[in-house]
């Protein structure tokens, strides 16, 4: 057993840093060895490596089809915009699907259910390889939905985890983390299939992510496992079997032995009505003020970046007298490792500033007191100046035909100033009410990816209308003016976040995180 204290002591020697040497465990664990906030690191940290491997599996499944436009288009004999809609179709299934399976988590547990959708995502990625005849364009797209249904929902499920494992000076890096390994598994699932899939039949790519999700479901029997724990009442919490047969079966397969009975009952009667509450929580974290305002920056800041990587691979293998630049499917594949530089970026310096800035500013202008606000302070760099930069330089160098590494240099720029917001956002929303991070998380997802998934069914005409550099151009300006959003924020949180519903209200506000 790791008692209060011992957990204290560890993980102030895990702080690592002199500022940091008193801080104040926040939430305060109990002294039941169950407590997810007791485990020893080592514990946390596998069970948080696969939640990412999870998460980055589940991410390169439904898009690995991204750069193989022409295969598809020559094959369904449709044309590479039409091919792109199976891009948005996976996105679709990415934002609808965790609202459908985040209340059954409350009923199955959260383990249970990355392991089910694993395996189901795998099995729809199976169906969209053998999608091979010219007439099976629309079970191809519908695969690809199916497969963004089920593979969002580690990442979704993701923030319960974190909450439940980690204290709130860990969240920073721990979020960081999870939410990298899902938008790393976007790009790299997309160069991995391009480089696969450039001298063979397009299917060849969707086989090899078999192999991975494969591997990350024998990941996720083995290692992950339920954490949710009732802090207030220790009776509530069911036995959990020690054997690791037994345990791994009623993880799995009958889940509800170790979920608490408060997460399913009424059970008996035909309507379940703590299930309905849950499944409408994320439409009423939704309209609460604090979440809007962040979910427009989210909508815009992010949804442009899903605009430029969907739409980079129709500009880059469009023919040179159509404006584009007549990239082979590997020079497409290779040009995509502007992206990853870009993430790595992205991952170090969340790594480095998205606990410690936050952590700095409760020291420096509040004696130590929290505020969720603190955390959007990290985007100052990334949101305001990059991003803008970065969408303006990808609009000229499309506009003037500018050298394919500029174009690069301006994915760089895009990808650092939008993907190192998401790390933040869900963060701060997921602090803003602290009962419900899972449901909180889903809902900021979902605004994430409305914009982006959209886009292709429009942005021809908004060229055709204003010109290929100026649609970039606006979409800089609109990413300065949506940095309003989170100033606004900065400014008036704690006025926002008071209005919202009163059983959603829950944050860690005020606590002192020094002594």
């Amino acid at each position: 057993m790791t008692s209060a204290k011992e957990t204290h002591d560890v993980a102030l020697a895990e702080t690592g840093s002199p500022e940091e040497a008193h801080l104040v465990l926040v939430p305060k664990p109990s002294d039941h060895p169950r407590d997810p906030l007791n485990w020893p690191s080592r514990r946390k940290y596998i069970i948080l490596g696969v939640l990412c491997l999870a998460s980055f599996a589940g991410a390169i499944a439904p898009l690995s089809a991204q750069l193989n436009l022409e295969g598809q288009a020559k094959l369904y004999h449709k044309t590479t915009l039409q091919e792109s809609f199976a891009n948005s179709a996976a996105l679709a299934g990415m934002a609808g699907g965790p609202f459908f399976f985040a209340p059954i988590a409350h009923r199955l547990g959260r383990s249970s259910l990355i392991f089910w959708c694993i395996l189901f995502t795998l099995i729809c990625q199976i169906w969209g390889a053998l999608m091979t005849h010219p007439g099976d364009y629309i079970p191809f797209i519908i695969s690809r939905l199916f497969t963004g249904f089920f593979g969002a929902v580690p990442t979704v499920l993701g923030p319960r985890v974190v909450t439940d494992l980690f204290f709130l000076h860990q969240r920073g890096r721990a979020f960081t983390a999870l939410h990298m390994s899902f938008l790393f598994g976007t790009i790299a699932g997309p160069t991995i299939s391009g480089f696969i899939s450039a001298e063979a039949f397009f299917p060849v790519e969707f086989w090899w992510t078999v192999g991975l999700l494969g591997l990350t479901l024998i990941c996720c029997f083995f290692c992950l496992e339920e954490t949710g724990f009732d802090r207030m009442d220790l009776e509530r919490n069911p036995p959990v079997p020690l054997s690791f047969l037994e345990n791994r079966l009623v993880t799995f397969f009958f889940g509800r032995r170790v979920v608490r009975p408060d997460s399913w009952k009424n059970t008996v009667s035909p309507v379940n009505t703590h299930m309905v509450k849950i499944g409408f929580t994320p439409f009423l974290i939704g309209i609460c003020p604090v979440t809007v305002i962040m979910g427009l920056f989210t909508l815009i800041s992010f949804g442009f970046y899903v605009g430029v990587n969907a739409l980079t691979p129709v500009w880059l293998q469009k023919p040179v007298a159509a404006g584009g630049y007549g990239f082979t499917l590997k020079q497409n594949a290779a040009f995509t490792f502007s992206h990853w530089i870009g993430i790595i970026f992205v991952l170090i310096l969340g790594h480095h500033l998205n606990d410690r800035l936050p952590l700095a500013l409760a020291r420096r202008w509040n004696n130590g007191v929290w505020k969720p606000e603190y955390r959007l302070h990290v985007l100052w760099l990334p949101s305001l100046i990059l991003n803008p930069i970065g969408l303006g330089i990808f609009g000229a160098a499309l506009q003037y035909h500018l050298h394919y590494m500029v174009l690069a240099l301006a994915v760089f720029l895009v990808t650092i100033g939008s993907l190192a917001s998401v790390p933040v956002t869900v963060n701060y929303v997921v602090e803003c009410f602290t009962k419900y991070p899972a449901e909180a998380g889903i809902v900021i997802g979902a605004y994430r990816i409305a914009y982006g998934l959209t886009i292709s069914f429009y942005i021809n005409p908004w060229v055709d209308a204003v010109g290929v550099g100026w649609v970039y151009g606006m979409m800089a300006f609109f990413a300065v003016l949506s940095f309003f959003f989170v100033m606004l924020l900065m400014w008036k949180g704690h006025a926002i976040r008071e209005i919202q519903f009163t059983s959603l209200a829950s944050s860690e506000e005020g606590e002192k995180l020094m002594d």
